[in-house]
């Protein structure tokens, strides 16, 4: 929202039953920045960008400034910070084991263990050097890209690291 919530809704009653300050959730500290910077400026860099429910306690928010924070959904309590992404988050989800895939406009896909502390263990080389506005999982882990150029990707798992299959350009006209 515009007015910098995050609102959980429950779709029984189709109206929303907890609302959260996005700038708590983000920890935003409005001694963080200078003074002589534009507050606005400032804050637009810091804003929600993306949010994934874990489980019936946990979500991860996606920040524009390449920030994902892990949260209590009863308390909006920060649990963890997950650094690696160096701008806006784009897209998050998460595999059957529970990791979480995110992506960003810094053009990398990252995979974080929920089992290690939410550890970064995988960063996936991006085609063409554009940026993932398209990531989704499929039933069996795969996971499924597609850049600003219309590139899709299938990415496999073998062992612990992921190949890329490169699908033709999607042509959107035929």
């Amino acid at each position: 929202y515009s007015d910098n919530t995050i609102r959980l809704w429950d779709l029984e009653i189709k109206d929303y039953d907890k609302i959260y300050d996005s700038n708590i959730i983000s920890d935003f500290d409005y001694n963080d920045y200078d003074n002589g910077d534009d507050y606005n400026d400032y804050h637009y860099h810091n804003s929600l960008s993306s949010i994934l429910i874990l489980n019936s306690n946990e979500a991860v928010s996606g920040f524009s400034n390449g920030k994902l924070v892990i949260w209590e959904i009863e308390t909006g309590r920060i649990i963890r910070e997950l650094i690696g992404h160096t701008d806006e988050i784009i897209s998050i989800s998460k595999l059957s084991d529970g990791r979480i895939v995110s992506s960003s406009k810094d053009k990398t896909i990252r995979i974080w263990d929920n089992s290690n502390n939410y550890t970064q263990i995988n960063e996936l080389v991006i085609v063409n050097n554009r940026v993932i506005n398209v990531l989704h999982i499929l039933p069996d882990d795969c996971i499924v890209t597609s850049d600003i150029g219309n590139i899709m990707c299938i990415w496999t798992k073998q062992s612990d690291e992921y190949t890329r299959e490169i699908i033709s350009p999607v042509d959107i006209n035929s």
